[in-house]
């Protein structure tokens, strides 16, 4: 009889714990529609690299210089971000990031540098059920290094039993080297993600997940700036655990533009793989 109270008890702690829990994020580049409840706060790090191609270097007089025979080298490109998030209400949730950027460098080996800070709400506009679709609605301001930038989501998610499908219609308008006259150029990018899930159990969700994203407006004097302006679209596999106080989501995607080596100065390469942790705080 004890252990049937324990058990009974114990149950009841992990069902509590389940309720208060509400953001985990299980497809990586997706916003879900949930937000944090009034004065809870999360901890969120992605991981996000894709593979690239870099010159070799050769050693003349003692110095490193680019090489101008022999094969190109791998190099992966990183982005680091962490996100702490607060909820105001149980519908309005502000979060803070800090972002890291390693890129490639010849010769191999890369550089992390400290790119900037992000600031956003997101707000929900009803409880869920109570739309045929749930939405809500995101905001975002980027300051970084060399660009400022505003960025607007529609989100919306819908339930089908076991199945959650999601979408976010995404749109940022970009300030690139705000403060140079001679180089100041605006965009307007487009990055649409949307994915499915499937609830195996509530801690194991695996999914699929389509995002693309390109670049409008602005100067591309070069043919690979060209390219890399294109809109890219990217389809993969994804996985989400789900432990209560925290949890992780992963996904691998490939680049449908291209899947072979990319060229020199390429920042997509031909997969793109995001991790994403969460922790209650």
């Amino acid at each position: 009889m004890n252990a049937i109270i324990k058990c009974v008890v114990l149950g009841a702690m992990i069902m509590s714990s389940k309720a208060a829990w509400a953001t985990p994020v299980p497809l990586p580049f997706t916003y879900p529609y949930e937000t944090l409840q009034k004065g809870e706060g999360e901890d969120e790090m992605y991981g996000d690299m894709t593979p690239l191609r870099v010159d070799g270097v050769t050693t003349v007089n003692g110095a490193n210089q680019p090489a101008t025979t022999g094969p190109r080298l791998w190099e992966p490109a990183y982005v680091l971000q962490n996100e702490l998030e607060y909820g105001v209400t149980d519908r309005v949730e502000l979060a803070w990031y800090q972002v890291f950027e390693a890129n490639p460098q010849d010769g191999g080996g890369n550089a992390m540098t400290f790119d900037g800070f992000k600031y956003r709400a997101r707000i929900r506009l009803a409880e869920a059920g109570q739309w045929p679709v749930d939405v809500a609605l995101y905001f975002e301001l980027e300051t970084l290094h060399d660009e400022m930038s505003l960025e607007e989501k529609v989100i919306l998610a819908k339930r089908f039993g076991a199945f959650h499908w999601m979408a976010n219609l995404w749109v940022e308008e970009e300030m690139n080297r705000p403060w140079d006259d001679s180089q100041r150029n605006a965009d307007f990018v487009i990055n649409p993600t949307m994915g499915t899930t499937y609830e195996v159990a509530p801690w194991f969700q695996p999914g699929i997940e389509d995002w693309a994203r390109g670049t409008f407006g602005g100067s591309r004097p070069t043919s690979i700036a060209q390219q890399n302006a294109q809109v890219h679209n990217f389809v993969g596999p994804t996985v989400h655990f789900d432990w209560g106080k925290f949890w992780f989501s992963v996904g691998a995607y490939v680049n449908c533009n291209d899947v072979n080596k990319p060229d020199l100065g390429a920042i997509y390469g031909p997969v793109w793989i995001r991790t994403l942790l969460g922790i209650q705080l």
